[in-house]
C-alpha cells in the first residue's frame, strides 16, 4: 500500500491549465468576446500552446474591456489551408504582459477534437505542398533501390508465410503454445537479414543525403513500404502518432512487454525485428540504468532520498525497485513522477500500486499530471519538497532543442539539494539506426558528448558535469550540484 495518494496540482489552479500540451505551428485566430459587463469586442491573435481543454493566445495589444477576466468568447482558427469556422466557446481565465504583447489563458467550455484538427491540417498541408511544388522530385537512386530490393525480398516469402500461418490455423487444436513460440522465433530469425538490410541501407542513405532531401526521400520510403511495415503495430503507432508524437508511453510499454504482436505472422516477425533494434533495447536499458542508480543512492544514503522523474512514462523502473528492494530501503524513499500525458500517469500509478499490493510494501509516491513546459517554468510550485536528491529523465531530451533543454536544466537545478544530481538520457549521434528510425518517422535529436555538456551552460552555481556512455547507442548527461567531483 502507498503512504500518500497521488499529489495532483491545486484544484483552483488546475482549471487554468490545459491537461495535455501539444506543440503546433502558430495559427491565426479571430475572437468575438462577450465581457462580463455585457460589452462586446473582437480581437485577432495568434495561438500559442493548445490542448483539447484550453489554449493560450497572444495579442499585440491588450483586449479592450474593463473586466476582461471571466469574459466568454467565441473563436475561429485560421491557417494557410484551413478555416475552422465552428465556434469554440471558452472563458478567459488569466492575462499577463509578455515580450510578445499580451497573453490570455482560455479554458474551453467543452473539450475540442484537437487530434482531428491536427490530422486534417497536416493532410491539407501535405496536399498544398505537393500541388504547389515545381518540377516533380525524383527519389534518390539509393532510396529507389532500397524500396525495390526490400519489396522483392518480402514478396518472395510472403506466400510461404501465408501458407505457414494457414497451417497453424488449420491445426490450432494440435499446435501448443511452445510450438507457436518456436515458430515465431524461427520466422523472426529468417526475416532478420531483410530487416538488417533495410536498417543498414537507410542509415547509409541518411548520411549521404543533403539535409534538405532527407524528409522527401524518407517519406517516399515510408509510403512505399507502409503496406508491410504497418503490419507491425509499433511502427504504425510511431508513424501515425495518435497522441501527436512518437515515443509515447504505449510504445515504451510495448518495448517492456516484448510480446508477439502484429496483424499476421509477417507482422509479428517484423514487430520482433523492431524490438530487437539497439534503439529499442536502449529504451529498455534506461529503465535498468535508473533502477540501479536509485538503488545505489538508497544504499549509500542514511537519511531520506527524494527522487523526481520528469516525463516518467509508465515508470517501470519504480515497479522493479518495489519488487526487489526490501521495506527498510523503501522507507527512505520519496518518489515524484511527472508526465503531461494523463494516460502515462494512470499507467505508472496502476503499476506501482499493483507492485505494492503484491509485495505488501509501502512507499511514499506522488503522481503529477502537469505539462512539462508549465512545470519547468516553476517546478517548485508542483513539487512540495525543500530539496530533491536526484532528478532524472529517460527520453524527454531526445525531442527538445538546445535552448529549451538548457532552460529546463536551469530550473531543475534550482530545486536540487546542495549535493543533488541530475541524469538525462539522450540518443547518441553515433547511432547506426538513425535511418530506420526515420523510416518509422520517429525523429530524435541525436547528440555528441560536447552537445550534451552544453545542457549546463546557462546554469549559474557550483556544478560538476559529465557524460556516462552506454554500450547501446545512447548516453547519459550527468550533473552534480557541487564543484567537488569527489561527491
Amino acid at each position: 500500500m502507498e503512504k500518500t495518494s497521488s499529489n495532483q496540482i491545486d484544484k483552483s489552479y488546475e482549471k487554468l491549465l490545459p491537461k495535455e500540451e501539444v506543440f503546433i505551428p502558430t495559427y491565426s485566430c479571430f475572437y468575438k468576446i462577450h465581457s462580463v459587463n455585457k460589452a462586446e469586442s473582437s480581437a485577432k491573435a495568434s495561438l500559442g500552446d493548445i490542448s483539447k481543454y484550453g489554449t493560450r493566445i497572444i495579442c499585440e495589444e491588450r483586449i479592450s474591456g474593463e473586466t476582461i477576466l471571466g469574459s466568454v468568447l467565441d473563436m475561429s482558427i485560421f491557417t494557410d489551408v484551413l478555416q475552422y469556422n465552428r465556434k469554440l466557446s471558452g472563458v478567459i481565465r488569466w492575462e499577463k504582459r509578455s515580450e510578445k504583447g499580451w497573453e490570455y489563458g482560455i479554458q474551453f467550455d467543452e473539450p475540442i477534437h484537437l487530434d482531428l484538427f491536427r490530422a486534417i491540417h497536416d493532410s491539407l498541408t501535405g496536399i498544398k505542398v505537393r500541388v504547389e511544388s515545381g518540377e516533380p522530385k525524383t527519389p534518390h537512386q539509393k532510396a529507389l533501390s532500397i524500396v525495390f530490393q526490400t519489396k522483392e525480398k518480402i514478396q518472395s516469402i510472403q506466400p510461404l508465410l501465408s501458407q505457414l500461418e494457414s497451417s497453424l490455423n488449420d491445426h490450432e487444436y494440435a499446435v501448443g503454445y511452445n510450438l507457436k513460440e518456436e515458430i515465431y522465433k524461427s520466422v523472426f530469425l529468417l526475416l532478420s537479414p531483410i530487416y538488417n538490410f533495410l536498417k543498414e541501407k537507410t542509415n547509409e542513405l541518411y548520411h549521404e543525403l543533403d539535409p534538405t532531401e532527407i524528409n522527401y526521400n524518407f517519406s517516399y520510403l515510408r509510403e512505399e513500404l507502409q503496406c508491410y511495415l504497418f503490419l507491425d503495430p509499433f511502427v504504425k503507432r510511431a508513424t501515425t502518432k495518435p497522441l501527436g508524437y512518437a515515443g509515447d508511453f504505449e510504445m515504451m510499454d510495448a518495448i517492456y512487454r516484448d510480446t508477439n504482436e502484429g496483424t499476421n505472422l509477417l507482422g509479428k516477425s517484423l514487430h520482433k525485428c523492431t524490438l530487437n533494434l539497439k534503439s529499442a533495447q536502449a529504451v529498455f536499458h534506461r529503465q535498468n540504468f535508473f533502477y540501479r542508480t536509485i538503488l545505489d543512492r538508497l544504499k549509500k544514503k542514511e537519511d531520506r532520498l527524494c527522487v523526481l522523474s520528469v516525463a516518467c512514462g509508465p515508470a517501470r523502473e519504480m515497479v522493479t525497485l518495489i519488487n526487489d528492494a526490501d521495506q527498510s530501503t523503501l522507507d527512505k524513499l520519496t518518489i515524484y513522477l511527472l508526465d503531461q500525458d494523463p494516460r502515462a500517469i494512470t499507467e505508472a500509478k496502476h503499476g506501482i500500486r499493483i507492485a505494492l499490493l503484491k509485495n505488501r510494501k509501502q512507499v511514499d509516491f506522488h503522481c503529477l499530471n502537469v505539462e512539462i513546459a508549465r512545470f519547468a517554468a516553476n517546478p517548485g510550485k508542483f513539487v512540495q519538497h525543500t530539496g530533491i536528491d536526484m532528478i532524472y529523465s529517460a527520453g524527454l531530451f531526445d525531442y527538445i532543442k538546445m535552448k529549451t533543454a538548457q532552460k529546463i536544466c536551469t530550473h531543475l537545478y534550482s530545486i536540487l539539494n546542495p549535493t543533488g544530481e541530475i541524469f538525462l538520457g539522450n540518443f547518441s549521434n553515433a547511432s547506426d539506426e538513425i535511418g530506420i528510425m526515420e523510416v518509422m518517422d520517429w525523429s530524435l535529436i541525436y547528440r555528441s558528448d560536447s552537445e550534451l555538456l552544453k545542457f549546463a551552460d546557462t546554469i549559474q552555481g557550483p556544478k560538476t558535469t559529465g557524460i556516462i556512455d552506454d554500450v547501446l547507442p545512447q548516453k547519459f548527461f550527468y550533473l552534480l550540484k557541487s564543484a567537488d567531483s569527489k561527491n
